[in-house]
């Protein structure tokens, strides 16, 4: 039979275990703790993750008692199974991250369109300036043929109309460009974040 050693110990050198691979203290709930046993059956229980709790594996339970994630042991002197321990914790601080911006994969999608919409509100506006730009920019065209055609020189005040026009017309075709690459953008910066949340949902279910 296990004997039993409660050992809640506050960690001055706490930080310094980061570096080892430890992931569930850098989000740990206020009154939990970690579980491990020991090679000779002793049960241990801390504030703060330790080597020996590495190596054996542990459990990190709530003030109540209940597992909140089982951890396998690691040979601290494994790089690779560091280095996956590590990539597990960084996962788990980008899916908090995430659940506490996005409800879910649905609330993310809802926010996707929002600012896609957003943008294709922007690119209605410019597209009528720009309708209203071309017209202005056709009537001064025909203005300037008319001087044309009866041998005097095109005025001057519609010569600059003429240019001035040309350039607004030019920056609200970038302007759309710039829009269009934007909606490309927010598909693709959503894309795996919809990914995410919905893989963190079916492993939930």
């Amino acid at each position: 039979m296990r004997r039993v050693a409660l050992i809640l110990v506050l960690m001055a050198s706490a930080p310094a275990l980061a570096g080892t691979g430890q992931r569930a203290s850098e989000r740990m709930p206020e009154g939990a703790y970690f579980r491990h046993f020991s090679a000779d059956g002793v049960m241990h229980l801390n504030r703060t993750l330790t080597p020996d709790a590495i190596r054996s594996g542990y459990q990190l339970l709530d003030e109540h008692g209940r597992i909140l994630e089982d951890v396998e042991g690691v040979n601290l002197n494994d790089e690779e199974a560091r280095k996956m321990r590590l990539e597990r914790a960084r996962q788990a601080r980008e899916d908090k991250e995430l659940l506490r911006m996005y409800a879910g994969p649905e609330d993310a999608v809802r926010a996707r369109d929002r600012k896609i919409d957003a943008l294709n509100l922007s690119i209605s506006y410019e597209e009528n300036s720009l309708a209203q730009l071309q017209m202005k920019l056709d009537e001064e065209i025909a203005v300037a043929a008319r001087n044309e055609r009866a041998g005097r020189e095109v005025p001057e005040v519609v010569q600059q109309a003429i240019e001035r026009l040309k350039r607004q017309i030019e920056m609200t075709e970038e302007k759309l460009q710039e829009f269009e690459i934007d909606i490309d953008a927010a598909k693709k910066e959503f894309a795996p974040i919809i990914q995410r949340l919905k893989e963190i949902e079916n492993a939930e279910s």
